[in-house]
């Protein structure tokens, strides 16, 4: 895939105001390509300032290529007025968007770009049905904001800190942004900074020791943490899935926190008949969907549905990066494809198989201690996640490792990963995480996706013997493991902070500050099932 040339050369607007309904103003970037009266509008909104990625590059670059960029900074951020709000998106994005029909250099063709928070916004405007709206790339972001901050009912502390400390600066004199440096050295300092957060008890507290400022979405995300809770439902976009008909590209990356609910809403759409691609790349959330994911790709879907050009993209709708030896870049019909979901089963002496185990046998047991808790390595980190070598982790004394024999030949997983452990706990309130693993020749084992449920008294249901069944979705992927290679499964009961520990006494996060450890048992009748490609 390679972006066709630029055409144009660019004149920039900046500051320029846009009077929200309640007298707020926002500042607003313009981004005019040069000799180009009739350029279709493209329009970001972000929190994150507009001098980051989106100003000093996809802007210019959109610019360059015959479209008119409108780059605005979200209430509260960046010099623009009133106070950050998720809640206000979706009143700022439709004012925002009925300012540019009124523009004298408005065609009549409205397109949104963006990923993460900037996917949320496009949603957020999306759920007002603006008129003249023809084309969304929405990158990094699910329809349902809410999924990312309780993944398996857990708290998404490496999403919610870093996210909400970013938050406690908007439009501070010198704000700091998420974005101020990707560097893998940025990065280790920033974490070194933020471990002290994620491991602060009280949790209700850990923004507040960090910066000094107390933020109440983060007592918000705290206090309204279940899957039904109505006090996030205008941040819900799901039902207008069914009936929606813009043309939307979707793209993320297989390590990202938000891949199920955009493959979830890929399904969605499609059922509706929308025109969708999806694209879902290596990476996760920074760096995601794969090379040209936030370029190329949304160029072509801007040049076919705002442009009228032809030809330009896959006659097949899922384009999926399959990784591992000897991968590559596939087209599929539909989201999951073809495939023969197929147990693999978690035998004595650490062992993995399709073969079911014979007899009865002692289970495995560990002990999960809170006050040393299983780090997160790899997965779906914002700021950590990725392909990671997990050896030193599968090393702990509290992680149970099953492995296969070396593969005879290739074995390629495509769709949803499932799992069934039937498990036991001294607790009440404890979690249960298992990752699949490649385990090249030389012994590396890469994590491949993953997943963590946390159960309660309600959510348990124990048989005689006091042993549950603990069933849940691991990260949907696309992997090839290569000939001599070997697939492991790990089952242990956390991964801090990407999943906030579990202090197993049922208290509050608010208030807690006491812990009590966990003695599990793994059953060797439990099972990872993976999709066979066919």
């Amino acid at each position: 895939m390679s972006m066709r040339a630029a055409t144009n050369e660019v004149k920039v607007e900046r500051d320029v105001p846009v009077t929200m309904p309640d007298g707020v103003e926002l500042l607003t970037d313009l981004f005019h390509p040069v000799g180009v009266d009739d350029a279709p509008a493209i329009l970001e909104r972000t929190p994150y300032g507009r001098a980051g990625i989106s100003g000093s590059g996809y802007g210019p670059v959109l610019a360059e290529r015959g479209y008119r960029y409108v780059l605005q900074a979200s209430r509260g951020t960046d010099g623009s007025g009133g106070s950050h709000s998720y809640f206000a998106e979706v009143g700022d994005g439709r004012a925002t968007a009925d300012w540019i029909a009124e523009q004298s250099w408005f065609n009549g063709s409205l397109g949104t770009y963006g990923g993460s928070y900037m996917g949320y916004t496009q949603w957020a405007l999306a759920s007002t049905e603006p008129p003249h709206l023809k084309a969304m790339a929405v990158a990094l972001c699910g329809s349902v904001r809410r999924f990312a901050w309780y993944p398996g009912g857990s708290y998404a502390l490496e999403i919610i800190i870093p996210w909400d400390m970013g938050a406690v600066n908007f439009n501070k004199p010198q704000p700091a942004t998420t974005e101020d440096s990707l560097s893998p050295e940025a990065i280790a300092r920033r974490m070194a900074v933020l471990q002290e957060g994620f491991d602060h008890l009280p949790l209700g507290d850990a923004i507040k020791h960090l910066s000094g400022e107390d933020l109440p979405l983060y007592r918000e995300q705290l206090a309204h943490n279940e899957p039904d809770d109505p006090y996030w439902s205008t941040l819900d976009f799901s039902p207008m899935l069914a009936t929606w008909k813009v043309p939307i590209l979707l793209v993320d990356g297989w390590q990202d926190y938000q891949c199920p609910r955009m493959l979830d809403d890929y399904v969605a759409l499609r059922a509706g008949g929308t025109p969708v691609w999806v694209r879902i790349g290596a990476g996760g959330h920074i760096g995601g969907g794969g090379e040209g994911g936030m370029t190329e790709a949304p160029l072509l879907w801007f040049d076919t549905y705002l442009k009228g050009m032809t030809g330009l993209l896959p006659e097949r709708t899922v384009t999926l990066e399959v990784l591992g030896e000897g991968g590559g870049w596939r087209d599929f019909e539909a989201w999951p494809p073809p495939a023969s979901p197929t147990p693999w089963f978690l035998h004595p002496s650490g062992r993995l198989s399709t073969e079911m185990p014979a007899g009865a046998a002692e289970p495995v047991r560990y002990r999960y201690d809170p006050g040393d808790p299983t780090p997160s390595v790899g997965g779906i980190g914002m700021l950590t996640g990725g392909q990671r070598d997990n050896r030193e982790l599968e090393a702990r004394r509290d992680v149970c490792v099953f492995t296969s024999d070396a593969l005879e030949r290739a074995l390629e997983v495509i769709g949803p990963v499932q799992v069934d452990l039937h498990v036991s706990s001294s607790l009440d309130h404890t979690d249960f995480f298992a990752r699949v693993c490649d385990v090249a020749p030389d012994g590396r084992s890469t994590n491949v996706c993953d997943g963590l449920q946390r159960f309660t008294p309600a959510t348990i249901e124990r048989a005689t013997d006091g042993s549950f069944h603990a069933k849940f979705s691991l990260w949907p992927t696309a992997y090839r493991f290569a000939p001599g290679h070997r697939v492991r499964v790990q089952v242990s009961s956390g991964a801090h902070p990407v999943y906030a520990r579990n202090l197993g006494t049922g208290e509050s996060p608010f208030t807690a500050t006491t812990w009590k450890a966990a003695d599990q048992a793994v059953y060797h009748d439990s099972s990872v099932t993976l999709p066979h490609a066919s």
